[in-house]
């Protein structure tokens, strides 16, 4: 091995995050998580378990970078609450078959600020609300877009459905996701032409 290699690999090292500061991400960002896999599996068990299983998978895997441990934490625990969810996230496939998305916007990831106050948006709302208003494939995209930035094909393989259902349900999710945005300024609007 080269000095360079060696220099590298000890570098390398020194960025990848150690079991207890996996650990540590885990128990610190628990409420987060657990949060994101609730909002998939719509089951507080479930969600926990995904937490715990997504922390061993960590703990297993890759060492992921420290800068990045955060954003593997998310994306371990979405795949396993999407994992415990397989069946009825399929089972919503069929509704979006014939479906098109006319909203060029919709492919794209918002911009860093915008994403940042959706998913601090729909942290806050009611998961109960959001359960009832989306099914469990357009909540697992909008958890997957938003959360962790993932893309349509992303998604598509991630959920194992076809490109174009995820292009489907996602526009539904985003259309729905702008309204959630809209709301207050609606609700102010309505208010003011109350008085």
């Amino acid at each position: 091995m080269s000095w360079f290699h060696a220099r590298a690999s000890a570098r390398d090292a020194r960025n990848h995050a150690s079991a207890a500061e996996i650990v540590a991400c885990f128990r610190n960002e628990t409420k987060l998580l657990e949060r994101l896999a609730f909002f998939i599996t719509v089951d507080r068990a479930t969600a926990e378990q995904a937490v715990a299983q997504a922390c061993e998978t960590t703990l297993h895997g890759n060492s992921p970078f420290c800068d990045w441990l955060l954003e593997r934490a998310k994306a371990a625990t979405i795949t396993a609450a999407i994992s415990r969810q397989d069946k009825p996230i399929r089972a919503c496939e069929a509704m979006y078959k014939e479906r098109r998305c006319p909203h060029v916007d919709h492919l794209c990831h918002s911009d860093h600020e915008r994403r940042k106050a959706s998913l601090a948006l729909i942290l806050r709302m009611d998961a109960q609300e959001i359960n009832a208003e989306l099914d469990p494939l357009r909540r697992a995209i909008l958890v997957m877009r938003i959360g962790i930035r993932s893309s349509i094909q992303e998604c598509s393989l991630r959920l194992n459905v076809s490109r174009a259902v995820v292009l489907a349900a996602n526009c539904l999710a985003m259309t729905w996701l702008d309204y959630q945005h809209m709301k207050p300024l609606q609700d102010d609007h309505n208010a003011l032409h109350a008085l």
